[in-house]
């Protein structure tokens, strides 16, 4: 009952109290706000470029194909860990895409169901990383940073990394 409404009125509250507290420490909150919302707005029409190049090359990598084509030579490699076929796109998309990823995470419940083996894998997966293209273009190009030297390995190694992590779990809840 008291978390209940707690969840309730938490937005009311913290919506009134903060520019309440904020004002009786003397901040102006509405001029506050009007600058962070134009700062904000600066700041996503600067990452806009970032995002269309980002998004272009995702059409690209789906519709030349160049998805099924890395999608089934990977396969051949992970089929002996056990790494089930189904699942090869996902882990080739999800450093590239998240809505695609997602996409592709919808599919698979729908095909198998949210409770298969199929399906604790893909809401694993879907959940082990981050979309690393996405990342690595905005943040750095929204800051201008040209030579990103050793991120892209170091991330990619990373979604590796909770791929197997991910896989390993997935192995100890199915068995």
């Amino acid at each position: 009952m008291i978390l209940s409404a707690l969840g309730t009125y938490a937005f009311p509250v913290i919506l009134v109290g903060v520019p309440l507290y904020a004002a009786s420490k003397g901040v102006r909150v509405y001029e506050t706000f009007v600058k962070g919302a134009e700062e904000g707005l600066k700041i996503a029409v600067g990452t806009l470029p970032y995002l269309v190049a980002v998004f272009a090359a995702i059409s690209c990598f789906r519709g030349s194909g160049a998805l099924e084509f890395f999608a089934s030579l990977l396969g051949n490699v992970l089929k002996p860990l056990g790494v089930p076929a189904d699942m090869v796109p996902l882990l080739l998309i999800r450093p590239v895409s998240g809505s695609g990823a997602l996409a592709l995470t919808g599919d698979l419940l729908q095909t198998y169901g949210p409770d298969s083996p199929m399906g604790i894998l893909a809401s694993i997966l879907q959940g082990a990383t981050d979309t690393t293209f996405y990342v690595v273009t905005l943040y750095f190009g929204s800051v201008g940073v040209k030579r990103t030297r050793h991120v892209l390995a170091s991330c990619l190694i990373g979604d590796a990394c909770g791929f197997l992590a991910g896989f390993l779990v997935w192995r100890l809840i199915v068995t």
